[in-house]
């Protein structure tokens, strides 16, 4: 079973998701949400493994696009 990680607001989300993520984020990736379809920014510099492990947490990353942590301000 995975290792959860939950987030202020009660988003809970499994730890390789977020450790995509900040991977991601490190190499000048940004999510997006396109419609309800995921986004990545410079898409021609992603990998295979990284097309592979998004596609698989595509849902999650969507959730985390669109999280707010309560009592934080943008």
């Amino acid at each position: 079973m995975a290792d959860l990680i939950a987030l202020r607001g009660g988003l809970c989300l499994p730890e390789r998701v977020l450790q995509l993520a900040w991977s991601l984020d490190n190499r000048g990736h940004r999510l997006g949400d396109n419609g309800g379809k995921l986004t990545v920014s410079e898409g021609s510099r992603l990998t295979a493994d990284d097309r592979a492990q998004i596609a698989a947490a595509r849902l999650h990353l969507l959730a985390l696009v669109h999280y707010e942590a309560p009592g934080v301000e943008a």
